[in-house]
């Protein structure tokens, strides 16, 4: 053997050993959720509730800075899907102007009521994109905090508002509770219970009657729900949460009047984490807020302190907990107590720590498979392959003789190729993607056909061996390349438009095309030389 198909044959051994590394044993190729079993959300981000959102940070702020600004009188309120600021005398109209002009995004305007304030439409836009890229960023966060292994996540729509999140192995009991962690936003808002004498109501027409129809300004109602632990201890019961259609929503105690403006929000948090009160035995949740947070928080509890008022803690919109504050707090280290289950302070804890959305989700899709059926489905899809690769190769042997023995090495050499580069890549093995496995196992062989039938019209032209092999391989040689690079076009064109297994398979697609390529042409063509070296004066080839 001379040195140089000595090593040229080292060469393929260590692409074999390498490739073989990445897939060996199968446990390293990852399964998709077709094959392995788990569940698959396709989710909306609500970007109208992000527009509401900034409306209202922004109607905080602003009322702020006429207040600095000494503006006696001026009240911000939402309109809409505006803000309006009304009450200001007329001689200080220049410096509400002054001020709104601060706020970039908005168009300012005035008209006989006063200063009306509109979301742009490039700034509605941006808004929208950062929703989905956060909302985007933040379920990836709580899924891998979760503990989900090898998730899935990907951005869909044409606008980007789209999210498929396919979990493998994720059982029943796993699911209503991700279901939870993926569609709420995880917003915290920490604000002060109203300066009233009364607070606390039934329900809201109720609140509505006793203030005369008409709440008092800067106030709002917030619904505060019986927890799951006192539901389930003292089968306590409260009306049904509004506009929910849920039927595992938890039941409203009361409702409770709040000041409109947020102190403390989760922006502000750095850490939070579940801890048991080692005297009541009861789950709590601390967290620790940045310097901000913590300026803003003992702001917030010197007011409750000086005025002997509560503070409500909100997520998402509903109270958690209330504290109470006898004198200003500093340092930013925040606890909130109640009668919370495990689970409930994990994923409460869990979703201060991912981060706020600025919008919910909304489930458009949703769908469960068990391991069985995709046991079911790998057995299926291996048996037809491995039907599909004997014929094949029984196919070659009888038809092309000892040539059909070098395509059955060179169709071998392809799968090891094909599972190496699937593992390298990390790829997932899906349905589609063993039917693409099967598909260029085919693609492979035809390569081999192409330079076999070549080889054949050359050595019926009366072409020597040597000089037959040489012609075949290089006058079919573009037209292998051509017919796989086609290929390799429509796979990249199915990864970059399609979704979930249709992926799969343009990923099988791809990597088999690559390794037909290499095999087809370097492998074939290895054996033959070696053969030819073998036997130098060969008069006849078995082909």
């Amino acid at each position: 053997m001379s040195k140089r198909t000595l090593w040229r044959l080292i060469a393929v051994l260590l692409i074999c050993g390498v490739c073989g590394y990445f897939f060996i044993p199968p446990s390293k190729i990852r399964l998709g959720l077709d094959l392995k079993g788990g569940v698959h959300f396709e989710l909306e981000v609500q970007g109208h509730e992000a527009l509401e959102a900034d409306l209202r940070d922004t109607r905080d702020r602003l009322q702020d800075r006429l207040q600095e600004k000494s503006v006696t009188g001026a009240v911000v309120r939402i309109d809409g899907g505006a803000l309006r600021v009304e009450g200001y005398p007329v001689e200080q109209k220049p410096t509400v102007e002054q001020v709104a002009a601060t706020f970039g995004g908005y168009t300012p305007a005035f008209d006989d009521k006063g200063l009306r304030l509109t979301q742009t439409s490039d700034f509605q836009q941006a808004l929208k994109q950062d929703a989905n890229a956060r909302a985007l960023q933040i379920i990836e966060n709580r899924v891998n905090q979760f503990g989900v292994a090898e998730p899935e996540i990907t951005p869909s729509g044409r606008e980007g508002n789209r999210i498929i999140v396919e979990l493998p192995g994720v059982g029943e009991a796993e699911r209503e509770r991700i279901k939870g962690l993926l569609s709420t936003p995880g917003r915290l808002e920490q604000r002060l219970v109203a300066k009233q004498q009364q607070v606390f109501f039934p329900t809201r027409e109720a609140a509505l009657e006793a203030f005369g129809g008409q709440l008092p300004e800067g106030t709002e109602l917030v619904p505060e729900p019986i927890t799951e632990r006192q539901t389930r201890l003292k089968g306590a019961k409260g009306q049904a949460a509004p506009n929910s259609k849920d039927p595992k929503e938890l039941p409203i105690r009361h409702w409770v009047l709040v000041e409109q403006k947020s102190y403390v929000d989760g922006g502000d948090i750095v850490d939070a984490h579940r801890w048991v009160n080692p005297q009541t035995d009861f789950n709590e949740i601390n967290f620790t807020l940045n310097r901000k947070g913590a300026d803003d928080f003992a702001t917030l509890t010197g007011i409750a302190s000086e005025e002997g008022r509560a503070i409500a803690v909100l997520l998402d919109h509903k109270i958690v907990s209330t504290l109470s504050a006898r004198e200003k707090i500093s340092g930013g280290a925040v606890r909130i107590s109640g009668k919370f289950t495990q689970e409930e302070a994990d994923d409460f804890a869990l979703k201060l720590k991912s981060g706020a959305m600025r919008a919910s989700m909304k489930f458009l899709e949703e769908k469960s498979m068990g391991p069985s059926l995709g046991a079911d489905s790998i057995r299926a899809g291996v048996i037809a392959s491995a039907i599909g690769f004997l014929a094949t190769l029984i196919f070659m042997v009888v038809y092309y003789k000892w040539s059909g023995v070098n395509a059955v090495i060179a169709l071998t050499v392809n799968v090891i190729v094909m599972l190496g580069l699937m593992g390298s890549f990390n790829a997932v093995v899906t349905l589609p993607g063993i039917a693409g496995f099967a598909l260029t196992v085919g693609m492979a062989v035809d390569a081999n056909i192409l330079i076999f039938e070549r080889i054949r019209e050359e050595l019926a032209n009366g072409k020597s061996v040597s000089g037959a092999i040489q012609a075949g391989f290089d006058r079919v040689f573009w037209a292998i390349v051509d017919s796989h690079v086609t290929q390799l076009f429509s796979a990249l064109l199915l990864f970059i438009f399609g979704t979930g297994p249709v992926k799969g398979f343009a990923v099988s697609l791809t990597v088999g095309v690559v390794a037909s390529l290499f095999t087809s042409i370097y492998i074939s063509r290895y054996i033959y030389d070696w053969v030819l070296e073998r036997k130098p004066g060969a008069k006849t080839i078995s082909i």
